[in-house]
């Protein structure tokens, strides 16, 4: 009879300290989960915000090269179409 009541007390303690366990490495598992929710959130409104800089960046590049605009810089300038002998180009050199 002691023999049975020692098992039963022993099988209660491992029971209680395996769901002990069970329990801390479930609430560090869930603050784990949150940490790794909350570093995505933040990476994803970063990479939304480069990406919204990249498209107003192109919209601005966009309309610095404009034709339109380009014409109206040369027309305030003097600038006008080159004449023949303006142009020059570079003679490449070999290179050792």
């Amino acid at each position: 009879m002691k023999d049975d009541s020692k098992g039963i007390a022993m099988a209660l303690t491992l029971t209680m300290a395996s769901a002990l366990i069970l329990g801390l490495v479930s609430v560090w598992l869930n603050i784990e989960r949150v940490d790794k929710a909350y570093d995505l959130r933040s990476m994803e409104t970063r990479l939304d915000q480069q990406e919204a800089l990249a498209a107003k960046l192109e919209v601005e590049k966009n309309n610095l090269l404009s034709p339109i605009r380009l014409r109206e810089l040369a027309k305030k300038y003097g600038f006008g179409p080159a004449s023949q002998g303006q142009i020059r180009r570079p003679r490449e050199t070999a290179k050792p």
